[in-house]
């Protein structure tokens, strides 16, 4: 009878506990679901700093309007699945040379909007990431919502993500057929930091600045990314074309750039190198 009543009332104040324990709220970013506390949204013409053990979020005018832990470096790219989840298909490239990456420009068009519905969310963009892929920036084609916003349509915005953290630039709406030029470029150099720009150079209020960044950035991609997709007609028809794809170093030199893929072979999803190298290069992702 004590045995039972024991084991009851410890039943009971696990369930009590259980019910109390908080539920962290995630929302869905270009590097998988992450903490809603997280997120933080860059004022119009604003910039990122790294300061010590914090990011300062600035205004235009260079006033700091926010101060944002870091956290303990983790990797933030989201896995390979098949049909729905992650990084789906992609290219990348890693500078192992002595000088880093000076620029990373890529040109696509706006696909037309899938076929089908089913709240699925696609990212499509060029980003470049630190060797330790801790971190990672880029110019980003939504379609679907994300925590940024988005819907049934396509918008662009610039997302920066470190271990812990993940800013964007408000989302602009586009539509199909537009071109996209993006670009991630490295502007100054400070001692072991770096300041990055990364922006859809014909698209305005995209351009994000992040000064001090502690790692140089690496690891270059062309990447198809997707969540909650329940059918191939839940992707665009036919394929995206990333062309005039160009890496310049800081030195001035044109790296040699032989294109590594990631295929999902399972669901038919596909990334060809049509033109390899680092000048003009041309990648198709296929759907």
């Amino acid at each position: 009878m004590r045995a039972s009543t024991a084991a009851a009332l410890l039943i009971g104040l696990l369930i009590r506990l259980t019910l109390a324990a908080p539920t962290v709220e995630t929302v869905l970013t270009p590097g998988g679901y992450r903490a809603a506390t997280s997120l933080h949204e860059i004022p119009a013409g604003g910039s990122l700093a790294h300061v010590g053990s914090e990011i300062h979020v600035l205004a235009a005018n260079g006033t700091v309007v926010k101060k944002v832990a870091k956290g303990t470096p983790t990797k933030v790219q989201a896995a390979v699945s098949p049909l729905q989840t992650g990084w789906i298909t992609f290219a990348s490239w890693l500078n192992q040379g002595s000088s880093p990456i000076s620029s990373f420009t890529t040109t696509w068009t706006v696909p037309p909007v899938p076929a089908t519905n089913h709240g699925q969310t696609i990212f499509l963009f060029n980003s470049i990431e630190p060797s330790a892929g801790d971190a990672i920036l880029q110019p980003v084609l939504q379609y679907g919502g994300s925590a940024a916003g988005g819907g049934a349509f396509w918008a662009v915005a610039t997302w920066y993500l470190d271990s812990s953290n993940t800013f964007f630039t408000t989302p602009v709406q586009t539509s199909a057929g537009a071109t996209l030029n993006g670009i991630v470029q490295l502007t100054a150099t400070s001692g072991s930091t770096y300041t990055y720009n990364s922006a859809f150079t014909n698209i305005g209020g995209t351009a994000l600045t992040i000064v001090g960044v502690p790692e140089q950035l690496t690891w270059a991609t062309e990447t198809l990314e997707a969540y909650g997709v329940t059918a191939i007609s839940d992707y665009p028809a036919g394929s995206t074309v990333f062309s005039g794809i160009n890496l310049r170093l800081q030195n001035g030199a044109t790296p040699s750039v032989s294109w590594a893929t990631q295929q999902d072979t399972a669901d038919g999803l596909s990334t060809t190198v049509n033109t390899n190298g680092a000048t003009n290069a041309v990648i198709t992702i296929r759907y």
